[in-house]
């Protein structure tokens, strides 16, 4: 059975270039790409947008492996209806404004950046809309369940009051130190993330990726050979969190580099 599938039209997949696209170009400390990026997500996924209500019901489906059998069918069944209910016609509108856009804005090239979990969101793409007989549907919905069970990406985790205050008690016994302004100003943006799909946080770890790399370059140039290469593989690292999933581990991770970039800006290198 093979099944067609136009990316362009497929609201996650969409969203992930522009997530990738902002990654890279924070990385590559391009602020005008980031600017137009952020202003891009803001218009077209914040909480009042068909495609944004969209995005939610292929989220709820990311994560559908994880439940029993029984609860995933009822959780595929109400997506469907879900989905079905938006209204189709708004919804091709406004990506083909999209699509548009990000031609036009970020180069027709933007569409084959990789996505890890393109597999995933295609078939998420391809049981929602439906457009099998029967059977073909309800195979394709037992390989979403079991693709998503064994194989599925880490998205951003939800995060609650006790959640982040057990991750902070852990955070100080490990490291006993008291959490500075920039790192509470991170857990507070990571607290309020479940709130919009952790977008808010995103751009925010990306400024504040920035911001730790510009520190550290500064100090490598002041630094003595042996520091220097120690805070070049410190940035390497940083460089790399484009093709990371955000979670736990990399939090600590930035945690720990807002430590770092404190204690150079008080004392040096």
């Amino acid at each position: 059975m093979k099944l067609t599938h136009n990316k362009k039209r497929n609201t996650a997949f969409i969203y992930e270039v522009l997530i990738k696209t902002l990654s890279v170009a924070s990385i590559k400390n391009d602020e005008a790409t980031k600017r137009r990026v952020v202003k891009t997500l803001k218009e077209f996924f914040n909480k009042s947008t068909d495609l944004k209500k969209e995005l939610d019901i292929y989220r709820s489906l990311e994560a559908v492996g994880d439940h029993a059998k029984d609860v995933a069918e009822k959780i595929i069944a109400e997506a469907k209806r879900q989905f079905s209910a938006l209204d189709r016609k708004q919804i091709f509108n406004t990506q083909t404004r999209l699509i548009s856009e990000i031609n036009k804005t970020f180069g027709k090239d933007s569409w084959d950046i990789f996505v890890k979990n393109f597999k995933s969101i295609a078939t998420i793409n391809q049981v929602l809309s439906q457009n099998l007989n029967p059977s073909a549907q309800v195979m394709l919905e037992g390989k979403l369940y079991q693709q998503n069970k064994t194989e599925r990406s880490q998205p951003l985790p939800q995060v609650d009051n006790l959640t982040v205050q057990k991750f902070v008690e852990r955070f100080n016994t490990e490291y006993t130190e008291k959490l500075n302004e920039h790192q509470k100003k991170l857990l507070s943006n990571y607290i309020s993330s479940y709130q919009d799909n952790g977008l808010n946080f995103k751009m925010f770890l990306y400024e504040e990726i920035d911001r730790l790399r510009s520190i550290l370059q500064e100090n490598i140039n002041l630094s003595d050979n042996k520091v220097s290469d120690k805070l070049n593989k410190v940035v390497d690292k940083i460089n790399s969190y484009n093709k990371q999933p955000i979670n736990n581990d990399l939090l600590s991770e930035v945690l720990n580099i807002q430590l770092l970039a404190e204690e150079l800006q008080i004392n040096g290198s």
